[in-house]
């Protein structure tokens, strides 16, 4: 299997481009962020519980409501720009430029349809969770859940902001004969 480029890294990028790969780069960085939070939370909850006997309160719905929501979704559209997610070049590997364009305008056409699917799904489940004011409760104080509601919506749009850059590419591979800059072809 061969590396995929980055596909928003192609010089020179347009003001739009350079603005997507800053957003999916920020978005990329918060899920690496989640990940060392919740390590440490974690780290945190079993040295408290096993040297003190005294857990910390909550975090397992912190795990779940927070950061696993923010680790996911958070990199979903820095790893599909990259290519990084799970592929299947075998096909890719024969096909010359046209069915490769072929290939990608379908498979952006579903991501991109799946995406947009997901995004309107997800801002009504995280507007319901909003205006609902969604917590988890404890005996002495509640975690509010509703923000994290938001971060799937809001991966899924990023990623269908890649997924229709990634149709233009397929577009440009079926009308063009020499390969798209930084498609890797």
């Amino acid at each position: 299997m061969t590396a995929t480029p980055d596909r928003l890294n192609d010089p020179p990028a347009p003001p739009p481009l350079g603005g997507l790969r800053r957003l999916v780069d920020g978005a990329g960085i918060l899920g690496g962020l989640a990940v060392a939070l919740m390590a440490l939370h974690v780290v945190l909850d079993v040295a408290a519980r096993n040297l003190a006997g005294l857990p910390l309160s909550g975090t397992t719905e912190f795990v779940a409501g927070w950061y696993m929501v923010a680790v996911v979704f958070c990199a979903l559209g820095s790893v599909h720009a990259r290519g990084d997610h799970i592929r299947v070049d075998l096909i890719d590997m024969i096909a010359g430029p046209r069915l490769d364009g072929l290939l990608t305008l379908f498979t952006s056409l579903v991501f991109l349809a799946v995406a947009a699917a997901m995004t309107a799904w997800g801002i009504d489940d995280a507007l319901d969770a909003t205006l609902r004011g969604e917590r988890v409760e404890f005996a002495t104080w509640a975690l509010p859940v509703w923000p994290g509601r938001w971060l799937v919506p809001a991966g899924f749009a990023l990623t269908g902001l890649v997924a229709l850059l990634d149709l233009g590419r397929g577009f440009g591979r079926l009308i063009q004969r020499r390969p798209v800059p930084g498609d890797g072809a």
